[in-house]
């Protein structure tokens, strides 16, 4: 029986092997089932460590071609985009078991939609929409504040604890039975204000990665209009989850 959390002291073994450079940038490195061979574990195992790895930045997987060294120092890279899925899974479920998440609850109110969200969101001009902002927060370091609207006719109930502790996007799949299924992303480089470096704790004019979404249910009604602001030394984006 293979040690529990063995995947955890292989991950850290081939990330010391990278952060001293026994494997350069661009360099290939073993394959899953080299890897597997050498520390004497199944492949599970191994592609646990890898996806980790992965996760971080220090690793890319090329189709086809193999394993590649993305970077070689410290500092995690997250890579948004990056699981497999028939749902859009956001933010909780797109690093679960992977980091620790937690969330801040900054504003939680019911708002009246102006023209442009009414537009965005295709319901009508002064319908009901749950606004929240909160600060997401990976190994405890505050990395994304996330503005979310949210129409109180499609969501018509939106517990606070979610919010803070779960995972919105499971809530509403699961408890609701609604299905998340595609969305639309534009994603701009920009750098972070006064007001929203100081909810990360960082200094203003840091880079950062604003992604816009427009998400959709099964249906193909819009039950999400969102910005995110990512710290730019933190994330990275591999594809986008827009599924026609």
């Amino acid at each position: 029986m293979e040690k529990k959390h063995k995947y955890l002291e292989i991950k850290e073994e081939i990330k010391n092997d990278i952060l001293n450079k026994k494997y350069e940038v661009g360099e290939k490195i073993p394959s899953e089932r080299e890897l597997a061979s050498f520390y004497s574990v199944t492949r599970v195992t191994v592609q646990k460590a890898m996806n980790s790895l992965e996760q971080e930045g220090f690793i890319e997987r090329v189709h086809g071609k193999g394993m590649f060294v993305l970077k070689n120092t410290e500092g995690n890279i997250y890579i948004f985009n990056n699981e497999k899925s028939d749902s859009v899974l956001g933010f909780s479920r797109e690093f679960k078991n992977k980091v620790k998440i937690s969330s801040e609850l900054i504003e939680f109110e019911i708002i009246k939609a102006g023209k442009e969200l009414a537009k965005l969101l295709e319901i009508n001009v002064c319908d009901k929409v749950y606004f929240i902002r909160r600060v997401r927060l990976i190994n405890n370091m505050p990395v994304t504040v996330e503005d979310t609207n949210i129409p109180v006719g499609i969501i018509n109930e939106i517990p606070k604890e979610v919010l803070i502790k779960g995972s919105l996007y499971e809530y509403i799949e699961k408890i609701t039975g609604k299905k998340i299924k595609d969305s639309d992303t534009i994603i701009e480089a920009s750098l972070f204000t006064d007001e929203l470096a100081k909810l990360l704790k960082i200094k203003a004019g840091l880079p950062m990665l604003k992604m816009t979404e427009v998400t959709r249910l099964e249906d193909k009604t819009v039950f999400n209009y969102s910005y995110s602001y990512n710290r730019g030394d933190v994330f990275k984006v591999k594809n986008m989850k827009i599924e026609k």
